[in-house]
């Protein structure tokens, strides 16, 4: 048989968007044919497919808590950021090629899967990722876990992500209750819904109507007599007028184009958007195009970083300084594609001790102090912070997998104590506090540039402190995706 050929950056953006779901005809036909032709692709497949596979089962989100406190808690829609359903039908209409299914990667390289301390489990379905105003007086902070029950915010702004994908914009002062991923009460206040497809169906109810989506963006306020207020951003909704009794009249199907054509227009539809009398629509990150596995994005940094303040059993990723031209030349211990185990030494002396050939060869051993490489000064950057703290106890050990997809290319990574505390004033957050104690380092670590160099995988073990990683990135205008994965 005929080996097709396909260079290394082709071959990972097409591994990456069959795990995305997003493989048109032509390429998964062209996979299919890859992996048929070759054996040596054949398993880089089914270690990628395992991989993300692992990414996607695990637990999404943890409380973060006050000092010294931390718990875990098992996703109810079993999804990362990237739908998964797409993910798996993609991956099921190639494993009768690949026949992958009595293959476990993970059971052959115990030291890769350390177990994990068991913790109370808590139903987070949600997290919030950005806080603005006036939030003194507020018991919530960026990073906070959501469950069911009532949310309250007196005043300011805030944003949240729900599991299923749903963002939320919120403007204090606003009450709902949270029913779980697909259903929430706005008693009062302004809430703003941008709704994937993947969860169409999301419903809001209010002392007088309800609003289920159709795929959209909406925006619904709520004054103190319960009266509410519809407009549509994006798409379109079904939303009907309660009525006495607690029946409900015909739900009209209320659409962005079609609002200003409305015959009978209702006294609660808003055809013309005044931001001012909703909430905002919500923000996301320009530059992060996908984040997936235990791993979480926010929209602001949280205000202490150092050690047993901003606990989570799952890596945290946020802004530090956006857009940011460097005044200095930065070194950086990472910055060229490829796979590597980041070692200290007594970590060094096991992992020779226990990882077989085959695993070697798939990774670059380095050490933490290495530097890879110089960005130079006058180079306009984004500087973001990967944040580890999951231990109760110095002696314990815990492990995160996740990865992350930048719309713009990554110039490298600072993962070392030194370097990441040299590199605070300059890239840091003006407003954070950041741990300034030795151990603030990778220890047994596994870290993935891909080809392209805009997607990172990492695989984190905590030792008893924080594991933290420093990502600069620049945007390529001319090379930025504008395809919204999140969504897919």
């Amino acid at each position: 048989m005929k080996i097709e050929t396909i260079d290394q950056l082709q071959w990972e953006r097409l591994l990456n968007r069959a795990v995305d779901g997003i493989l048109t005809d032509e390429e998964a036909c062209r996979l299919s044919s890859i992996l048929k032709s070759s054996e040596d692709r054949m398993y880089e497949y089914i270690r990628f497919v395992d991989m993300h596979g692992s990414l996607h089962h695990e637990a999404l989100l943890a409380q973060a808590g006050d000092v010294g406190e931390l718990v875990n808690f098992e996703s109810e829609s079993g999804k990362g950021e990237i739908g998964n359903i797409g993910f798996w039908r993609t991956m099921a209409a190639v494993a009768t090629i690949a026949a992958v299914g009595a293959f476990t990667w993970s059971s052959k390289h115990a030291f890769f899967d350390t177990e994990n301390p068991s913790y109370e489990e808590t139903a987070y379905i949600g997290i919030v990722t950005s806080l603005q105003g006036d939030i003194s007086a507020s018991d919530h902070f960026v990073g906070k876990g959501l469950q069911r029950g009532p949310f309250k915010l007196d005043s300011g702004r805030a944003q949240a992500r729900l599991d299923n994908g749903v963002k939320l914009s919120i403007k204090g002062p606003a009450e709902f209750d949270i029913f779980g991923l697909d259903h929430i009460k706005l008693m009062t206040g302004k809430v703003t819904a941008n709704v994937p497809p993947r969860a169409i169906g999301f419903r809001i109810d209010t002392p007088d109507m309800e609003v289920i989506d159709l795929g959209t963006e909406f925006a619904l306020r709520v004054d103190p007599a319960g009266e509410s207020r519809l407009h549509v951003l994006e798409g379109e909704v079904e939303a009907r007028k309660k009525m006495g009794g607690g029946l409900e009249n015909v739900p009209m199907i209320i659409a962005k184009d079609s609002m200003h054509d409305l015959v009978d227009s209702p006294s609660w539809l808003d055809c013309n958007y005044d931001p001012e009398t909703f909430a905002p629509s919500p923000l996301r990150d320009r530059l992060i195009q996908a984040t997936d596995g235990k791993l979480r994005s926010l929209q602001d940094p949280p205000k202490d970083l150092r050690y047993g303040r901003f606990k989570h059993d799952y890596l945290m990723l946020f802004p530090e300084k956006r857009d940011f031209v460097l005044p200095r030349a930065v070194e950086v211990n990472l910055s060229e594609p490829g796979s590597y185990r980041v070692l200290g030494p007594v970590a060094k002396e096991r992992y020779l001790k226990v990882a077989d050939e085959k695993q070697r060869a798939r990774e670059n051993i380095v050490d933490i102090g290495l530097i890879q490489s110089v960005i130079p000064a006058g180079t306009r950057v984004s500087s973001y912070l990967v944040h580890f703290d999951a231990t109760n106890k110095q002696a314990d050990s815990f492990r995160a997998k996740g990865r992350v997809r930048f719309n713009g290319r990554v110039l490298g990574l600072i993962l070392h104590q030194q370097s990441l505390s040299a590199s605070d004033d300059l890239l840091g957050g003006s407003d954070t506090i950041y741990e300034i104690k030795a151990g603030r380092h990778m220890e047994n670590d596994f870290i993935r540039i891909s080809s392209d160099q805009q997607q990172i995988v990492m695989n984190f073990e905590i030792q008893g402190f924080i594991d933290q990683a420093r990502i600069l990135v620049t945007e390529d205008l001319e090379e930025t995706l504008v395809a919204d994965i999140l969504d897919r």
